[in-house]
């Protein structure tokens, strides 16, 4: 056995093993002793023709250079902690039951394996969420969003509107999934409004144009912030944010400790009753109405009163018309 195969046996040990490889630490271990840069990197080059994406270069620490990691089953097993195999599950589930499957190379042997798991899995699980609306044709229809967004290109999409289908011109800057659903989000030039989301499924068409735009960085740190579809955009947007305080039970109050409803969702005081102060900043009342409507009585609005009113004035309403 020469010396150059004992270096690389070594090396794909310490591959498998999950540790980082780095060049410059390497001069200093004794397989490498009195061993240059273009002496090691051979050596990881004779694995890298038997096997291409056996490791990849990553970002070593302070002082660190040339620094490999392979991705293996351990990481693999750390990555797989319950909510992302859950989601894993779901995605899985909803490529079986519909057409997506048709984008993923893998061969009948590897679906019949993946099925098998799956649905050992499954007999852990239980998944209530309704998977996102898809057609025939979606595979289509987000390939050619895809492209049109990373090249800056106006599209017309086809729409539903009261008298029919109506063709729209749109800048597309994002498709976003919210609330169980995509949603592709757009600049559009138009006289009272600059931004618009649509449902991915309802769009019937896309034509693409040889038009190109200029990114609105604004509107782009709108998309990253919007917390629902009912977000409302205006320039400076965040200078229009409006914070809505609510006042949650203490009976309640472990849930919106435990999670964020709306990822502006901040906790400011505790009361001596056990009573939790929340707040939320969204870009209208219109956002956040249906939450608060789901977790009454246990909520009570602090501010702004103007939202409080208009609830109120629901709850009246409703109260009246089932005597």
């Amino acid at each position: 056995m020469t010396n150059q195969t004992v270096r690389v046996l070594e090396l794909l040990k310490r591959f498998n093993d999950g540790q980082k490889v780095c060049i410059d630490a390497l001069k200093n271990d004794m397989l490498w002793e009195g061993k240059n840069e273009k002496t090691i990197r051979r050596d990881l080059d004779i694995i890298k023709e038997l096997f291409p994406d056996s490791f990849e270069l990553i970002r070593g620490g302070k002082g660190e250079k040339g620094c490999y990691k392979a991705i293996t089953k351990q990481a693999f097993d750390n990555f797989l902690k319950p909510q992302t195999l859950s989601l894993m599950v779901q995605v899985f589930n909803i490529a079986q039951r519909s057409d997506l499957f048709d984008e993923f190379e893998i061969s009948k042997d590897d679906k019949t394996i993946l099925s098998a798991k799956i649905k050992q899995i499954g007999q852990a699980f239980e998944f209530k969420n309704k998977p996102f609306e898809s057609k025939k044709d979606d595979q289509v229809l987000f390939g050619k969003l895809q492209e049109c967004i990373l090249k800056q290109k106006y599209v017309i999409i086809e729409y539903p509107s009261n008298d029919g289908w109506k063709k729209i011109e749109v800048m597309p800057y994002k498709m976003v999934f919210m609330n169980e659903n995509f949603y592709l989000a757009c600049a559009v030039e138009h006289e009272e409004y600059e931004f618009s989301i649509f449902r991915i499924s309802k769009i019937k068409n896309i034509e693409e144009t040889k038009k190109t735009y200029q990114m609105n960085f604004d509107i782009a740190d709108f998309i990253k912030y919007m917390q629902t579809p009912f977000a409302l955009y205006r320039k400076n947007y965040r200078q229009h944010l409006i914070e809505v305080v609510l006042e949650v039970d203490a009976s309640k109050a472990y849930f919106f400790g435990a999670k964020k409803f709306l990822s502006s969702q901040n906790i400011i005081d505790t009361k001596e009753n056990g009573n939790v102060l929340v707040s939320y900043k969204v870009t209208q009342e219109r956002e956040i109405e249906d939450f608060i409507k789901q977790w009454i009585p246990h909520v009570k609005i602090v501010s702004p009163a103007t939202l409080r009113d208009k609830i109120t004035a629901e709850l009246s309403q409703y109260l009246a018309a089932t005597k």
